[in-house]
């Protein structure tokens, strides 16, 4: 490889995993934001400060993009179902995450590399699992 050639780093390397288990108040000390609904990915919110029980892993970390919970992709789902999804997890849950890309990236070319690197088909056996949850 040339002097001048950089390796790049695709967002695929920068995904973590963060394990945690409900409280003792049966809550996970987080919420979530963004969701299909909003035309966005689920991003975590507000996490509370003392309220989330961490079973290894590293920490949730505000503003970070939700990809998967329990190796069930949510990219593309609405609120409602991320939270269906998380609702009939047993622990520990296991939550995949990634830093939102940096300003020049912008959120369409993230957005693209999400759906090429998750199939459509993956994405709606997300969503059919889901839909068999609420019938």
């Amino acid at each position: 490889m040339s002097k001048g050639l950089k390796k790049k780093s695709h967002w695929t390397s920068r995904v973590h995993e963060i394990v945690i288990v409900r409280n003792p108040e049966g809550q996970l000390g987080f919420e979530l934001k963004g969701g299909a609904e909003n035309g966005q990915f689920p991003y975590l919110g507000e996490v509370k400060p003392g309220k989330v029980a961490y079973e290894g892993g590293s920490k949730l970390v505000p503003e970070e993009l939700l990809l998967e919970v329990n190796e069930t992709p949510v990219a593309g789902l609405t609120i409602r179902d991320v939270l269906a999804v998380i609702k009939h997890c047993k622990d520990p849950i296991r939550l995949k995450c990634v830093k939102q890309g940096k300003a020049g990236m912008g959120p369409l070319s993230f957005q693209f590399s999400m759906l090429t690197h998750y199939s459509l088909n993956a994405i709606l056996k997300a969503l059919a699992s889901c839909l068999c949850v609420w019938k």
